[in-house]
């Protein structure tokens, strides 16, 4: 007599009906998370080669690890950062050319615009002069943590050659190629579905108290707390996956997501972190308000559309805290410039478009302390 499989092999939920006018990329969020691990790893292990080589080199002299520690500066961090995010490109053109088959170029959606490339640069000049007159009437520190790598004539160079070539391409790839068309398939699809809105809501609402008591512990319960987070995530994705016979992805996103934002918590400032915290609650009351309308498919997309626009300028902006002191006024001037890209993969959906005005905005901030430091032998005149 035949064994009838156990129910809980038969209950696996059906696929989510994507909105056909969302994005739809081969990969997942779970490819996603994989790639971030990629690039956080491989950040490490190759920052902690540069600062050993650095450290007994002529680069070095007298310095001692806790103050090169202190202050890296670009021998440390652009090889360390440019080898990472080569990495973390590998990691990418193995998820779509191995893990689901697809020719790499044609899904991130890379699309020359020939006869309009240098417009897109010049575009990208003219945000970055519009973006410096407007910053003026913003609360700008003289002196930014990031200002320590202009410390000498070789380190600006260095800077310069990393954000004109390197991390335009790999931000780019990272926040435009991959995460933005994750978020519009998932978020277009959520507001479709009114009961998976209220689960978001929470979610959320969970995320928000889960920070609030991470960032108010002592760092080593804080860190022990982190840690028992993510074994227990590991444990019910193991269980789940053993159960429902296949990969339990639904576990390990909200897992990742409290391990993450536990771990964060204590590197943001408090007035941010409220802020942030603050924004977590009154985003989750706003969904929740949403989830008691039915939305069509061309308001769902438009609801979706915009968040995942905002989720991914918000996440561009906050990767540069650290860089400038968690200071809101050049953190909403990159919020801005993160909007304006990806509005470019928006109307474009096309990953160059953005990678151009990058290269452009970051070209001209450049060419600009180029010429305002004497070609890089006054970079004091940067503080005054």
């Amino acid at each position: 007599m035949q064994i009838e499989p156990p129910a809980e092999r038969l209950a696996i939920p059906p696929e989510a009906r994507v909105n056909p006018g969302a994005e739809n990329p081969p990969w997942s969020g779970l490819d996603l998370l994989l790639i971030a691990l990629v690039l956080l790893i491989s950040l490490f292990f190759f920052s902690s080669i540069s600062f050993v080589v650095i450290l007994h080199s002529s680069h070095a002299p007298g310095f001692s690890a806790a103050e090169l520690g202190r202050n890296p500066g670009p021998l440390v961090i652009v090889p360390s950062m440019t080898l990472a995010y080569l990495a973390m490109f590998a990691a990418m053109y193995g998820v779509v050319t191995r893990r689901h088959r697809r020719p790499f170029w044609q899904a991130v959606r890379w699309r020359w615009p020939s006869g309009w490339w240098f417009a897109y640069m010049a575009g990208g000049s003219a945000l970055a002069v519009g973006l410096g007159a407007l910053s003026r009437f913003l609360p700008i520190p003289k002196s930014l943590p990031m200002d320590r790598f202009f410390q000498d004539q070789l380190g600006a160079y260095l800077m310069m050659f990393f954000g004109v070539t390197v991390a335009p391409f790999a931000e780019e790839m990272l926040f435009r190629g991959f995460l933005y068309p994750v978020l519009d398939r998932w978020l277009e699809t959520l507001f479709m579905t009114p009961h998976q809105i209220r689960r978001a809501c929470v979610w959320m609402l969970i995320l928000a108290g889960w920070g609030f008591v991470e960032h108010r512990l002592p760092l080593a319960w804080s860190v022990a707390l982190a840690v028992l987070a993510f074994l227990i995530t590991v444990a019910v994705f193991v269980a789940r996956s053993v159960i429902l016979g296949a990969l339990a992805g639904a576990v390990l996103l909200p897992g990742a997501a409290l391990v993450v934002w536990g771990l964060a918590s204590r590197s943001i400032a408090p007035p941010h972190f409220e802020s942030a915290t603050i924004a977590l609650v009154t985003l989750a009351s706003l969904l929740g308000l949403v989830s008691m309308a039915a939305l069509g498919s061309s308001a769902a997309g438009a609801c979706g559309r915009v968040l995942a626009v905002l989720i991914t300028s918000g996440g561009f902006a906050m990767v540069h805290s650290e860089q400038l002191g968690q200071a809101w006024g050049p953190l909403l001037v990159l919020f801005v410039v993160g909007v304006v890209l990806t509005l470019a993969r928006v109307v474009t959906r096309s990953v160059t478009p953005g990678l151009l005005l990058h290269v452009g905005y970051n070209l001209t901030l450049f060419t600009l302390l180029y010429a305002g430091t004497d070609h890089f032998r006054q970079l004091e005149r940067m503080r005054q």
